[in-house]
């Protein structure tokens, strides 16, 4: 055989090694879009809901005259809307959840519960969440009869979790005041608006530094062709982790010190002790639940200083590692992660101010 005739052949089975690549490739970006093991329908629903299920503040009010102390955007009332992986329903005052009257039944312990997108529970429909289940367990348990109006609003931050207790909760007359607390309680929510709005430019001394790394590097590359898969190789690196090679050597991880955590933070205790207040104005307890992860180390010491009941509600390692997440994307309690959540409140009914 000449050695022309070795070369073509070389050349022959490296287009068929390339192409049977690229088919390969190609079938793997349509099973990722059509399948979706990861979540790709997480981000598309995301944007359902704002769009359909949200009233702003600014809607009809000229961006220079918003209140950005006060709530920034709130559901629409009396929702039924298919939001993709689960169903949103509201009731006429704006929350999840079945309808109830403003004013308190006589012989009701009305549990009002601030929060974000966990009390809300993304991606799960209302009869699964951990509040409205743990509401179906307290009203088993005796002739007192309890509601568990979940206040949760995807994103929402401390201020905005006050703003709502002081404009519409304290109007319910609530027996106990919970807040779930979350990383987002320290992600000041009003940026979006000042910068989206008002053109305030953000701090670039908030700004982490991503360093990437190989799997970053390479979903880059390949975005523009295969964004699925792109996505895909980005979830086998993570993003803290790769802050931290930036950090001196042995530095951890602590929200309220990085990225908007030092203006945050602050921010979130304002508003921490003004629930607080409130509620001590009017003898109402307020309880703290906390579920940061990573954890707000700050926390539980900021409750203990300034005499905020504070208990645990995330979950353990062993427990991460079990499959209790919607999608890779998706990191919002399945509903094995809400009947978790709604152990560990159970739990903690005993260290409770509820009626006996």
């Amino acid at each position: 055989m000449s050695a022309r005739r070795k070369r073509l052949r070389w050349v022959l089975r490296a287009v068929v090694v390339l192409v049977s690549l690229a088919a390969a490739l190609g079938a793997f970006e349509a099973y990722l879009r059509i399948a979706d093991p990861i979540g790709l329908n997480y981000e598309v629903e995301h944007l359902r809901y704002r769009n359909n299920a949200l009233r702003f503040a600014w809607d009809k009010v000229p961006p220079d005259r918003i209140d950005l102390d006060g709530t920034l955007y709130r559901h629409k009332p009396s929702l039924d809307i298919d939001i993709g992986s689960y169903r949103l329903q509201t009731n006429a005052l704006g929350f999840r959840g079945p309808e109830i009257s403003k004013q308190k039944p006589p012989g009701t312990f009305r549990i009002l519960v601030l929060g974000d997108s966990v009390s809300y529970g993304t991606g799960v429909n209302d009869e699964v969440t951990f509040l409205r289940r743990w509401e179906q367990t307290l009203n088993e348990s005796g002739d007192r009869h309890f509601e568990v109006v979940n206040t949760g609003h995807p994103m929402y931050d401390t201020s905005q979790e006050l703003a709502l207790f002081r404009d519409e909760g304290l109007a319910l007359d609530p027996d106990l005041v919970l807040l779930v607390y979350v990383v987002n309680d320290i992600e000041p929510t009003r940026d979006v608006v000042e910068q989206a709005l008002l053109g305030k430019a953000p701090d670039p001394a908030e700004v982490l530094a991503d360093p990437g790394d190989g799997w970053t590097r390479l979903a880059d590359i390949i975005s523009p062709v295969l964004p699925a898969t792109a996505r895909l190789l980005q979830l086998q690196s993570d993003a803290a982790l790769r802050f931290l090679t930036t950090q001196p050597e042995g530095t951890e991880y602590v929200p309220e010190r990085f990225g908007k955590g030092p203006r945050g933070w602050p921010r979130s205790q304002t508003a921490l002790l003004a629930i607080r207040d409130l509620c001590r104005e009017r003898r109402i307890p307020f309880v703290l639940l906390d579920n940061t992860m990573p954890a707000v180390r700050a926390l539980p010491q900021f409750c203990r200083d300034n005499e905020i009941p504070y208990h645990e509600l995330r979950f353990t390692p062993a427990e991460l590692e079990l499959p209790i997440r919607n999608s890779m994307l998706d990191s919002h309690s399945n509903a094995r992660g809400h009947e978790l959540l709604l152990g560990k409140l159970r739990a903690l009914e005993p260290q409770l101010p509820l009626p006996r």
